[in-house]
């Protein structure tokens, strides 16, 4: 894919999920209008209700253990600071998004219920407006799949200068083996967020440049890497 093909990819993808946070605004849930013909494919109930696949999840918790002055970072956050109250971990909160739209919510959310948190962005995780080594533990949750391997390869690089030495991150990418992840990937499609599948192999390689994996869950429609900065 071209650079201008990224960046188109890119575009799409933002504009997609600032839709979808002018639906909620106005009491629009976009998961209401989706037709039968993806709402009743194998495991869509699954996929559109299971909490172990966002960032708020348990064992994406345990594995990064935050602790009060440690900064965390939550690349491509969407809504999670109103949804899982990621602001509530005792560490310090910090998110990036694609979506002007959703950065938006999340400030007025955070000001409104007098959140204290680090900082919110708007920026894409290839280009991150934080210092070398300025986090301690990170998660990249639902972002990978609208990436090219390229652009992959570049985003891990930059999140590899923002972390520490010995960070610990989650993040996930489809797991093209499951058997419900047409059913992921047409969902997504629908919503004007198509994805970009990576083979395992090939996502597996490009990330033990960058991080050390220390374990891996296959059990989900995503693929949940729990890994260290290597270095």
């Amino acid at each position: 894919m071209k650079s201008a093909d990224v960046k188109e990819q890119l575009e799409g993808i933002r504009k997609a999920y600032d839709l979808t946070v002018e639906q909620y605004m106005k009491g629009v849930d976009p998961l209401d209008s989706v037709p039968d013909e993806i709402a009743n494919l194998p495991g869509y109930a699954e996929i559109t209700n299971n909490t172990d696949l966002c960032s708020g999840a348990p064992d994406i918790k345990e594995y990064l253990h935050p602790e009060k002055g440690m900064r965390y970072l939550d690349a491509g956050c969407c809504a999670n600071l109103v949804i899982h109250r990621l602001h509530r971990w005792p560490s310090v909160y910090y998110g990036v998004d694609i979506s002007p739209a959703l950065i938006e919510a999340m400030r007025k959310f955070a000001d409104n219920h007098d959140i204290p948190i680090g900082a919110l962005h708007v920026a894409d995780v290839a280009n991150l407006p934080f210092d070398n080594a300025f986090f301690d533990i990170a998660s990249l949750i639902g972002v990978l799949e609208y990436c090219t391997i390229e652009y992959t390869e570049s985003a891990l690089d930059e999140l590899c200068r923002v972390l520490k030495s010995n960070a610990r991150m989650v993040l996930d990418i489809p797991n093209l083996q499951h058997p419900h992840v047409q059913t992921a990937l047409k969902l997504e499609e629908y919503l004007g967020r198509p994805n970009i599948p990576k083979g395992r192999k090939a996502f597996e390689k490009l990330l033990s440049r960058f991080f050390i994996t220390e374990r891996v869950d296959d059990s989900l429609v995503m693929l949940k890497y729990f890994v260290r900065k290597n270095g």
